[in-house]
């Protein structure tokens, strides 16, 4: 995975397709430096070709770079607006300069002084696209990722600073083994113009004479459009090599106008990194070697032609994320594995200090006068004896809740007393209750108590007349003092003199009046118990 990320990002596994009108060469690169290139004819001996070399050659990613005649360009100016709108803008000038080709692109070139400020665009575009279309088609079918489409003139923008062709009037002629002679004009470093002549084979005829002869056609054109300032030369670069500099010197003589700048390949070659270019006069490596630093942002290509890139690219994506888990996964086991360590020796050094101290324990325990019970066991009785003597329970605290509302009411007689002790409280009592029960206020339960006392108390009015209605009253009167009373957690009354639910029935008769007459009642008090202070 390693080397695959590697390859990917190096200069080494990029490619370069130079597209010329007559032939193609494809430039290889190893390690930045170019280590072979393939011309491919423009005829189907040469399409056949290229299709045999991609299948032999491993996928790399690649760069598509044109030099062809059929490269036309306009000088346009839109007004100021972005987005959508700007877009918009620039579709409707290609759909009226560029019909019928998809091959277009839009160079800002900075904006006009007039009181619009209108943006100033260099449209260019190859007019005649079959001549891409075999190339395209060949490296779709192979699944090449291919990166872009570029425009060699475009691209030849960035050698300016490389080779010091910093004036405001710049004319850069170079020798293409592709394509033949190209000249492009720059003013402020921005291309305004560029132009492809035909190149005579080297030695047929004299090279120099023939390039002054192009060089004086393009200078009339360049007056007829009036793009030289004329407050500056134009600077002259021409890219040459080995005895075609010598003898561009004897005709570039330099005047007030016109200054002459000769640069040899190899020169701009090590600018770029390269060790040289091949002993040619040809400058076409030094424009591929360009695109490795970075393609330019102006591009012809359309989505379906950069598919393969962007899965390419997508695919670079998730090796990256799985080698950044791998070694995330990787450091984390590390960190738990020294974690796992660093715990072993811990409980290994506590198990140490837990055996020494039992040692010592056993030792000191021998010495001890010898006991009926094991510790453990004492220990054990004392925890018994603290949770007794926190719980004792006896019923003088409720007796004397009881007697305290007793002595209010003489009518009441307490007949009997049931009690008893109990850690949690008694079960409420299903179904409807009596009139008489009832629950302590809040306040009394807010704080829970530790154990519960619990009272049924059999009692009965005396003197009762007969007035059951008066009896009820009184019971209910005695109920309401009771839950009003500190430490009582409910009042419940069993059994009314007379049984007033309304699902009971009423039957007796004459002789059953004595019975009747003594109001007898039931009643279960319970009281909640905190601490031992509440016991008296």
């Amino acid at each position: 995975m390693i080397s695959l990320l590697k390859s990917t990002f190096s200069e080494a596994a990029m490619r370069v397709l130079l597209v010329g009108g007559e032939r193609a060469i494809l430039y290889l690169f190893e390690e930045g430096q170019l280590a072979q290139a393939y011309i491919f004819t423009a005829d189907e001996i040469g399409f056949a070709a290229f299709r045999r070399a991609l299948g032999d050659l491993a996928p790399a990613p690649l760069c598509v770079l044109v030099d062809v005649v059929e490269e036309e360009y306009r000088q346009e100016t839109i007004p100021h607006v972005g987005g959508a709108d700007r877009r918009a803008v620039i579709e409707r000038k290609y759909a009226r300069l560029f019909r019928g080709t998809p091959y277009r692109t839009a160079l800002f070139q900075g904006r006009e002084t007039d009181e619009r400020r209108d943006d100033r665009l260099l449209l260019t575009a190859i007019t005649r696209p079959e001549l891409l279309t075999p190339w395209l088609e060949a490296l779709i079918e192979h699944k090449v990722p291919v990166v872009g489409i570029y425009s060699l003139p475009i691209l030849s923008q960035r050698l300016l600073k490389r080779i010091g062709a910093t004036a405001p009037n710049v004319l850069l002629i170079s020798l293409h083994k592709a394509s033949g002679l190209r000249q492009t004009f720059f003013r402020d470093g921005h291309i305004k113009i560029s132009r492809l002549a035909h190149m005579p084979r080297l030695g047929s005829v004299p090279f120099a004479a023939h390039l002054m002869g192009e060089l004086e056609k393009l200078r009339r054109y360049l007056n007829s459009l009036a793009f030289v300032a004329q407050d500056s030369p134009l600077n002259i670069y021409i890219l040459s090599h080995g005895e075609l500099l010598g003898e561009l010197e004897q005709h570039c003589q330099d005047s007030d106008d016109e200054k002459f700048f000769l640069v040899d390949v190899d020169d701009a070659a090590r600018s770029l990194g390269l060790k040289s270019a091949g002993d040619s006069h040809y400058a076409d490596v030094i424009f591929t070697r360009l695109l490795l630093d970075g393609p330019p942002p102006q591009s012809y290509a359309q989505a379906e032609e950069t598919q393969f890139y962007a899965l390419h690219r997508m695919r670079i994506g998730l090796s990256i994320a799985g080698l950044v888990l791998l070694l995330a996964s990787a450091g984390w086991s590390g960190f738990n594995f020294i974690e796992g360590v660093i715990f072993k020796e811990q409980a290994l050094d506590a198990e140490q200090k837990a055996a020494f101290y039992r040692e010592r324990f056993e030792m000191a325990r021998s010495k001890l006068p010898a006991t009926p019970v094991e510790p453990r066991a004492i220990e054990s009785a004392v925890d018994i004896i603290e949770t007794l003597h926190r719980h004792r329970s006896t019923p003088a605290p409720l007796l004397a809740l009881l007697s305290q509302v007793l002595d209010a009411r003489p009518a009441i007689r307490l007949q009997q007393i049931s009690w008893r002790s109990s850690m949690s409280p008694p079960e409420a009592v299903s179904g409807q209750q009596p009139p008489g029960s009832g629950l302590a206020p809040q306040g009394e339960r807010a704080a829970a108590p530790l154990h519960y006392q619990i009272a049924e108390l059999d009692a009965r009015l005396t003197p009762f007349d007969g007035d059951y209605r008066r009896a009820i009253e009184a019971i209910d009167d005695f109920t309401a003092a009771l839950v009003a009373r500190p430490g009582v957690t409910a009042v419940e009354v069993l059994q009314y003199p007379l049984d007033v639910r309304s699902s009971a029935s009423v039957s007796g008769s004459t002789s059953e009046l004595r019975d009747r007459l003594n109001a007898t009642f039931k009643l279960k008090l319970t009281v909640g118990v905190r601490d031992g202070s509440q016991e008296g």
